[in-house]
C-alpha cells in the first residue's frame, strides 16, 4: 500500500503555527526573512496495483554538512561546472539553464553551462550525458524510468541527473533545487529561493518515478508553464512547451464530453435518429446522447478518432465520453445490455472498447478515456475497459468538505465503492475531482484539508492520473493559489505535510499578514468540522458552513492581516484580493437580510473596498459559466443593502 503517515482524528488534528528557521521570499518582501524554514522531508511511495514506483531518501536539507558532502558552492566560488549534451533535447538545455540559474540566485556563483563535447573536468554536475554516463560507468536503464522518472547519484566529487525523455533530467534538477535545496515556487510571481553561502549535498543514489502519470491542477492561477514544470506538474491545459518537456495532451476538441462531437445531431439526426438515445420512447435530437449499441455509431465514432489522431498525432489521449446531461438510450439493445451488467456504463464502455481496438492496431501508444460520471460511474460486472482505455472517474455529487472516505454522507460512501470497484477493473484509472464552489467562486470554502486525504485515498486505489478542476476561467478565486500550490504539492507527493504546504505559502505570499489568514482558515475548517456540515460544490451563501458570527470573526481577521502588511503595497493587494472572498460572503448574505446585525453594518463597510478591489484581482466571473457585469451587480448590490449609489 502507499506509505504514508497515518492521519490523526479530525477532532485531534494538531494545527502547527507559523514560525521559526531562515531563508529569503521572492515575490513578498524581497530580502526578508522566512518565517517558516525549510526542513527535509521523507518522500516515499511503495508499489499499488498498476501505479508507477516511487522510491527516495533525502537525507537531509543543506545546514548540517558532513565530512563526506560535496561542496559545490563555497565562498563566492565552486570548481564545478554543468554538463549537457550536444544534442540535448529542448527540456535537458533547459533544465541546464534552471540549475545555473538558481545556483546563481542562491549562491552569487554562476556556474558554467557546457556541452559533453567538451573533454571531462572534474568535478562536473552531469545532466543527462550517455558518454559522460558511461565515462563513469554507470549502467542507465532509462527505459525503466518512463517519460518522467530520474536518478540523482553522486559519483566521486561528480553529480549525476538523468531521466526519462522528455521530462525526467528536468524534473530531476527541480528535485535537487526543491527537496535538496529548499527552492520553492508558489505562484509564477512568488517564489523561495534560500541564500547559501555554502551550497552541498550528502552522498546521494535515488531513483524516483512519479506514482501519477498525469497531475493537473485545473486552476486559472496554475496554467503558467515555467511554474508547471517547475512544481512538476504535466498539465494538459497548462502553458507548458518544448522546454519544459511538452505536457500530457489531449487530442484538439478531444478533452470531455464528446458525443455530440463525434456524432453531431445537427448533421445526422433528421436521416437517422435512431443514432441518439431512446427516451421514453422518443429519439432525441437536443440534450442526447449517442444510441451505443448501434454498429453505425460505434463505425462513425472509430472513424472520427482515427482521422483526430492522424491529425494531431503528436497528442496522447482522446475522450469517447458522454454528453454532460442524463437522457442515456433505452433502445432494447442499450437497455438489456444495461440490465444484464447492472449498470449504464455497460453499452458506452462496449462503444469505447470497440473504438479503443481500432485505435490500438494503428496508434498502439495512444489512448481513449471516457467519464464514468453520474448516471456511468458504477463499474459493470463483466465489461472490462481495453488496456489503453482510460477510465475518469468524477466525484461530482460528493461532499468536499469532509474526506471522501470517512465522511457519513451517502453520496461519499457511495463513490468511494465505486472507487473500489473501479480499481479492481481498470488497467487505468483516473479521476475528475472538484476543489471549488461552482456557483459562488468567491465564497469560503473549507476544502483545503481534504485535498491530500483525497489524493491519497486515490492513489491507494490504483489511480493513474489525477484532474482537480478549480476555477479555471478567472483569476483569484477563494484562496485559488493557495489551492493550487496545495494540490501541486500533493498531486507530486501525497507525503508532503499538509501543515507545511499551508504555511510555507502563507509566509511567502502574505508575509506579516499570514498568521491572522492561517487563523482565518483553521476557524473556517474546524468549524465544518465540529458540526460535521456537508459543502457541494454548488452551495450558496447561507450554507450551514458559514454564520453571521463566524464572518464577523473572519472579517476581524482579515482587517489585522491587511494592517499587519499597511506600509508593503505588494502584500497588501494580496491581503485585500484575499479578503475578497469574507467580503463576498458578508454582502450577499446581508442582501438577503439587509436589516440584521452584525453583517448589515459590515457590509455597508466592506462594500465599497468589495467592488474596487475586483478589477484589481480581474475577476471575471463570480460563478462558472457567466461573465460578471460589474457596474450591474454593483447596482443591484447596492439597492439591496440600501446603500446611496
Amino acid at each position: 500500500m502507499l506509505g504514508y503517515r497515518d492521519r490523526s482524528p479530525i477532532s485531534s488534528r494538531r494545527r502547527v503555527p507559523i514560525g521559526g528557521g531562515g531563508g529569503v521570499i521572492h515575490g513578498a518582501a524581497e530580502g526578508r526573512k522566512m518565517h517558516n524554514g525549510y526542513r527535509g522531508y521523507r518522500f516515499g511511495f511503495l508499489r499499488s496495483g498498476g501505479v508507477g514506483l516511487v522510491i527516495a531518501a533525502i537525507l537531509s536539507a543543506v545546514g548540517g554538512v558532513r565530512g563526506q558532502d560535496l561542496i559545490l558552492v563555497e565562498s563566492g566560488t565552486s570548481p564545478y561546472r554543468i554538463v549537457i549534451p550536444q544534442d540535448a533535447i529542448p527540456s535537458v538545455r533547459f533544465a541546464g539553464e534552471e540549475l545555473q540559474r538558481f545556483v546563481a540566485e542562491m549562491t552569487g556563483v554562476t556556474l558554467p553551462l557546457v556541452t559533453d563535447d567538451q573533454p571531462r573536468a572534474e568535478p562536473e554536475i552531469i545532466l543527462g550525458s550517455a558518454s559522460r554516463l558511461a565515462a563513469l560507468n554507470i549502467a542507465a536503464d532509462v527505459p525503466s524510468l518512463g517519460m518522467e522518472g530520474y536518478v540523482l547519484k553522486t559519483v566521486g566529487p561528480n553529480v549525476v541527473i538523468f531521466g526519462g525523455e522528455p521530462r525526467g533530467t528536468l524534473y530531476g534538477v527541480y528535485d535537487l533545487l526543491d527537496e535538496h535545496w529548499g527552492c520553492r515556487w508558489f505562484t509564477p510571481d512568488c517564489s523561495r529561493i534560500p541564500k547559501h553561502e555554502r551550497l552541498a549535498l550528502p552522498s546521494l543514489d535515488e531513483k524516483k518515478v512519479p506514482v501519477l502519470e498525469y497531475r493537473e491542477p485545473f486552476t486559472y492561477d496554475c496554467f503558467d508553464g515555467d511554474w508547471c514544470a517547475r512544481n512538476r506538474m504535466n498539465s494538459s491545459t497548462g502553458r507548458l512547451e518544448a522546454r519544459h518537456g511538452g505536457k500530457v495532451r489531449f487530442g484538439n476538441g478531444f478533452f470531455v464530453h464528446t458525443f455530440e462531437r463525434l456524432v453531431p445531431p445537427d448533421q445526422y439526426f433528421d436521416e437517422h435518429p435512431e443514432y441518439f438515445s431512446l427516451v421514453k420512447g422518443k429519439r432525441l435530437k437536443e440534450h442526447s446522447q449517442l444510441c451505443c449499441t448501434n454498429e453505425d455509431v460505434i463505425r462513425l465514432c472509430t472513424e472520427g478518432i482515427l482521422r483526430a489522431i492522424a491529425s494531431d498525432p503528436e497528442a496522447f489521449v482522446w475522450s469517447v465520453s458522454q454528453n454532460d446531461w442524463y437522457n442515456y438510450c433505452e433502445c432494447d439493445r442499450c437497455r438489456a445490455l444495461a440490465e444484464a451488467e447492472g449498470s449504464q456504463m455497460a453499452p458506452v464502455l462496449q462503444l469505447v472498447n470497440r473504438v479503443a481496438d481500432a485505435v490500438a492496431e494503428r496508434y498502439p501508444d495512444k489512448a481513449i478515456e471516457t467519464l464514468a460520471y453520474q448516471w456511468t460511474r458504477k463499474p459493470p460486472k463483466t465489461l472490462r475497459p481495453r488496456p489503453n482505455v482510460i477510465i475518469r472517474l468524477c466525484s461530482i455529487e460528493c461532499c468536499f468538505s469532509h474526506p471522501l472516505e470517512t465522511c457519513d454522507l451517502p453520496a461519499n460512501q457511495a463513490f468511494v465503492r465505486d472507487l473500489e470497484g473501479w480499481a479492481q477493473v481498470a488497467d487505468r484509472l483516473w479521476i475528475w475531482d472538484y476543489v471549488t464552489d461552482f456557483h459562488h467562486y468567491l465564497l469560503p470554502f473549507p476544502n483545503q484539508r481534504v485535498r491530500n486525504d483525497n489524493i491519497r485515498l486515490f492513489i491507494r486505489n490504483n489511480v493513474r492520473g489525477i484532474f482537480e478542476q478549480d476555477t479555471y476561467n478567472t483569476p483569484n478565486s477563494e484562496l485559488a493559489a493557495l489551492g493550487g500550490y496545495m494540490t501541486a504539492r500533493f498531486l507530486w507527493n501525497p507525503d508532503y505535510d499538509e501543515d507545511t504546504a499551508i504555511n510555507e505559502f502563507l509566509d511567502a505570499y502574505y508575509g506579516a499578514a499570514a498568521p491572522s489568514i492561517r487563523q482565518y482558515i483553521d476557524r473556517l475548517h474546524d468549524y465544518a468540522e465540529k458540526e460535521n456540515v456537508h459543502c457541494s460544490i454548488w452551495v450558496p451563501p447561507t450554507h450551514g458552513h458559514l454564520t453571521d458570527e463566524l464572518l464577523a470573526e473572519a472579517h476581524g481577521l482579515w482587517q489585522a492581516a491587511e494592517e499587519s502588511v499597511a506600509d508593503q503595497p505588494k502584500l497588501l493587494e494580496r491581503v485585500r484580493i484575499g479578503r475578497l472572498s469574507v467580503d463576498y460572503a458578508i454582502l450577499e448574505r446581508a442582501r438577503l437580510a439587509p436589516d440584521k446585525e452584525p453583517l448589515a453594518s459590515l457590509a455597508k463597510q466592506r462594500f465599497a473596498p468589495f467592488i474596487e478591489t475586483i478589477p484589481v484581482a480581474r475577476i471575471s466571473r463570480l460563478m462558472e459559466w457567466q461573465t460578471l457585469d460589474l457596474e450591474k451587480y454593483r447596482e443591484d448590490l447596492a439597492k439591496a443593502l440600501g446603500i446611496a449609489p
